[in-house]
């Protein structure tokens, strides 16, 4: 160990080889799993696997596990997905208070990625029961995911829930988020309302605002103006560069068909003044119909023509016939 510090690999490498060799009971395997990372650090992929092995075979308490995570992710980066399955799997079963549950984690993604969904539920399970603080919320999140693509509703919302609970920064808006959309698509417009405001609460600047829009929406549908008109203002107030314009939109809607001329205006104005934001073309083409329906035949003209500048497919083109529609009207009373 002193020699690998000071930088004398080869010597450290002979040292460790010499310990590894001798089969002590104790310093044997710690020498092989230091032997183990040496290698792989130098590249010498099939000696640190031996080595690794060694340290596993030897089931010592302190080194199996950890050579077991080691040899995981060394199999893994190298692309040796069946070595690393393997590997993950000691780990995981190893007990190990930290590498345990992480390698658990590691082999859900693993399998995931090789479409063994039932594996890797049985991996983010493990993981999630684990308790470990920064391990358990983000593979109860995980798990939750697949679950639900399973069709197992109650159990996907049972992880959401833990990953909540959690508390994680990151781990829990992003879940509280989720569960929203589960139980919107349930119907359960209560447990919805509280998932989404959980997220809008976080104050998670990706997630609160994104919620914020889907609470709207979701308000919108169960006809609480109120408190839709909040949850939009709540995702414009955030500034985010998607749900801040997208918010603006729907508000814009919202106080139309509340008859709040000048309130519209001003949100479908946000929306368009968003520059690259997707909705911007379709705020612009709302604007003019709300002004034309309203007399403001320039108004209607300007935004109009902000639309067909956009160049969208859709929105320009539309805005265009409006442009001819107003001028067609404009001649046909000027000759009346």
């Amino acid at each position: 160990m002193l020699l690998a510090k000071q930088g004398d690999e080869a010597a450290a490498r002979a040292a460790f080889q010499r310990s590894a060799a001798t089969g002590e009971a104790e310093f044997a395997p710690k020498s092989a799993y230091e032997l183990g990372f040496l290698l792989s650090k130098q590249g010498d992929v099939a000696g640190a696997r031996a080595a690794y092995q060694q340290a596993i075979d030897s089931g010592h308490p302190k080194v199996a596990g950890p050579s077991a995570y080691e040899l995981a992710a060394m199999l893994d980066k190298q692309g040796d997905a069946s070595g690393a399955r393997a590997a993950y799997q000691t780990a995981a079963n190893s007990g190990h208070a930290d590498l345990a549950p992480k390698a658990a984690h590691h082999l859900g993604w693993l399998l995931a990625k090789q479409s063994d969904d039932a594996g890797a539920v049985a991996a983010f399970r493990q993981a999630a029961a684990s308790g470990h603080a920064q391990i358990a919320p983000k593979a109860a999140f995980e798990l939750a995911y697949l679950l639900n693509k399973q069709g197992d509703v109650t159990g996907a919302c049972a992880a959401y829930r833990q990953a909540v609970d959690a508390g994680d920064a990151e781990t829990a808006p992003k879940a509280a988020f989720e569960l929203g959309e589960v139980l919107d698509a349930l119907d359960d417009v209560a447990g919805a309302r509280a998932a989404y405001q959980g997220a809008v609460d976080s104050g998670h600047e990706d997630m609160a605002p994104k919620a914020a829009f889907n609470l709207g929406c979701l308000l919108k549908r169960h006809d609480d103006v109120a408190g839709a008109r909040a949850a939009y203002q709540r995702a414009v107030e955030s500034g985010h560069a998607h749900w801040a314009p997208e918010g603006a939109y729907n508000l814009g809607w919202l106080l139309a068909e509340l008859g709040d001329v000048p309130g519209a205006r001003a949100a479908f104005q946000k929306a368009i003044d968003s520059g690259g934001s997707a909705v911007a073309p379709e705020a612009a083409l709302s604007l003019g119909d709300l002004l034309a329906d309203h007399g403001d035949l320039a108004g209607a003209r300007a935004a109009y023509q902000r639309a067909v500048a956009s160049g969208h497919e859709k929105w320009g083109p539309d805005a265009a016939a409006r442009l001819e529609g107003l001028a067609a009207a404009t001649v046909e009373n000027i000759v009346g």
